[in-house]
């Protein structure tokens, strides 16, 4: 729906989203991948999985599904007093929407350039998966390092209150630090392989 992030292009309402995928407006969709398509940029029906196609004044609009992704292309048009170059520009407005942007850039790029990988459907991190495979990182260097487990605890809970020792030992925060150092400890102890085999 205009006004809401996608374009208005025209659908078939009987076909399934999937087979007939919308078109996003790449000013508020990081996954849209914003291209200057140079003169070495792959000719349009020669696109690798390529199940939607629309065109409008700013350009091409492409959806793809490769390598087990759906991937969203905006190949602008000319640009007003920009000299387009010889090779295929990538561009990544410095905004809000940057670091999506950027992941959705570098699975484009391994897409069109035919190394898009298996068939079998990628994922990435969510920010709180992040920064929690982050603290479990820091948490298993410290424990390596000889850390007690409260020294970990308070790299867990930065706020944590100092506590007395029966309320450290019946504490939320101690049961918690357990937790993460033990997950820590089973994904260095080869629980990492599990990650990799889900993508």
């Amino acid at each position: 729906m205009p006004g809401h992030g996608a374009f208005a292009f025209p659908i078939d309402p009987d076909r399934s989203p999937r087979d007939d995928p919308a078109l996003w407006d790449p000013a508020v969709a990081a996954c849209v991948v914003i291209i200057d398509p140079g003169p070495d940029f792959p000719a349009l029906h020669a696109l690798p999985g390529l199940r939607q196609l629309g065109q409008a004044e700013d350009g091409t609009h492409a959806v793809l599904f490769a390598g087990g992704r759906t991937i969203r292309l905006w190949l602008r048009g000319p640009q007003r007093g920009l000299q387009r170059g010889p090779r295929t520009a990538f561009h990544l407005p410095d905004d809000p929407l940057f670091d999506g942007r950027l992941r959705a850039t570098a699975h484009a790029r391994l897409c069109l350039g035919g190394t898009s990988g298996s068939g079998t459907p990628q994922s990435d991190l969510s920010p709180f998966q992040a920064a929690r495979f982050d603290l479990m990182l820091r948490l298993l260097d410290a424990h390596v390092a000889g850390a007690t487990l409260r020294a970990l605890a308070y790299l867990a809970y930065p706020a944590m209150p100092d506590l007395s020792s029966a309320l450290w030992k019946a504490s939320s925060e101690r049961r918690g630090t357990h937790r993460l150092l033990t997950q820590a400890l089973h994904l260095r102890d080869g629980g990492y392989r599990d990650l990799l085999r889900a993508g």
